[in-house]
């Protein structure tokens, strides 16, 4: 693979990131460490089951939490996005929530849970969401300050899993600080002084600049997935699909039979992924090889789990902030979403 000038720079970072993203980013690690450091306010152990309540990006939090269980084969952490299943909650352990404590859908699912049994502890950085819950005696965790919600996921993911721990034992705290570790590292691998021709998330970046990324993920990488196409479409602000494993080999497979080569491949690989997605991602690798479509796979670092996972979005989500770098396209605004919400 060829590369021309670095047009990833810190210099050219700094003409297009206006907003200070980039800043934000760089506290990754920081703001995961805080996250599991927060007092969680679970006041009883025992749960069995939990869910994440939230909406975008405040929800992906909960989609890695689910993914990374999954790997383990630990509790089951359920994702509610917009509505809560109708059926009693009794032990289930919740967490609600909405980085800028605006959204009307998590407040909702917050009040139908507490009313169906469910226990619930609230996370955001103040807002409606942190009033509602004082006001119904439930416990609060206040998120710190970041240039936009969506980069507040390291400070989700390790606070909801500081409340899981206390609540259903999931005996995770090495593993949590192997896996914060392992994102400082991460930031010396993808930071903007390391050049394209060794920086991992530039080299995405640059691939997916004339290609529209179409994004793999098995049960265990789902999260991560899920969250790189969200960032593509508002850090880069281009178009990119996500299909889970192994559904895509009983049918988005075929669709790689037309002849366009606008697409590009991308499989998330993950250590604890199954047997069975594993031959057939395997496979399927080498038959889009042998057709030309120069299939792309990732894989995070780290030696548990939660590292491998954890650093993997981490450079996803650097690689989508490359591209919005390398398109000239400031990665803060979201000006279509604003004005969809004006005018809805």
């Amino acid at each position: 693979m060829k590369f021309l000038a670095d047009p990833y720079s810190e210099e050219v970072s700094e003409q297009v990131d206006r907003h200070g993203v980039l800043k934000t980013y760089e506290r990754w690690p920081s703001l995961a460490q805080q996250g599991f450091e927060l007092k969680p306010g679970v006041s009883k152990a025992g749960f069995t089951r939990g869910c994440v309540m939230g909406m975008g990006g405040s929800a992906a939090g909960g989609d890695i939490i689910s993914s990374w269980l999954a790997a383990k084969g630990g509790p089951e952490v359920s994702v509610f996005k917009g509505t809560v299943p109708v059926e009693d909650m009794t032990g289930i352990l919740g967490v609600a929530c909405s980085a800028s404590g605006q959204t009307e859908e998590t407040i909702a699912m917050m009040k139908t849970a507490l009313k169906r049994g469910a226990t619930v502890v609230s996370l955001s950085a103040g807002g409606r969401l942190m009033r509602v819950s004082e006001e119904m005696g439930i416990p609060h965790m206040m998120m710190p300050e970041v240039v936009a919600p969506r980069y507040m996921l390291p400070f989700i993911v390790f606070a909801s899993m500081a409340v899981f721990d206390a609540g259903m034992g999931l005996g995770c705290v090495a593993e949590a600080k192997d896996a914060i570790s392992e994102l400082e590292s991460e930031w010396k691998a993808v930071s903007p002084s390391v050049p394209l021709r060794d920086n991992a998330a530039k080299k995405l970046a640059e691939l997916a600049r004339e290609r529209t990324p179409v994004i793999y993920g098995s049960r265990v990488t789902r999260g991560a997935g899920i969250r790189f196409k969200n960032v593509l479409n508002e850090n880069s602000k281009r178009h990119a699909h996500f299909d889970g494993l192994p559904d895509a080999f009983h049918n988005e497979i075929e669709a790689w039979e037309d002849p366009a080569t606008g697409y590009m491949p991308i499989f998330l690989r993950h250590r604890s992924e199954a047997q069975w997605d594993r031959t057939r991602s395997d496979s399927m690798v080498r038959i889009l090889q042998e057709l030309g479509r120069k299939p792309v796979e990732v894989r995070g670092r780290g030696e548990t789990d939660l590292a491998e996972l954890a650093t993997m979005v981490y450079r996803l989500d650097m690689a989508s902030y490359y591209l919005s770098v390398a398109l000239r396209r400031d990665p803060f605004p979201t000006a279509l979403i604003d004005r969809l919400k004006r005018e809805s």
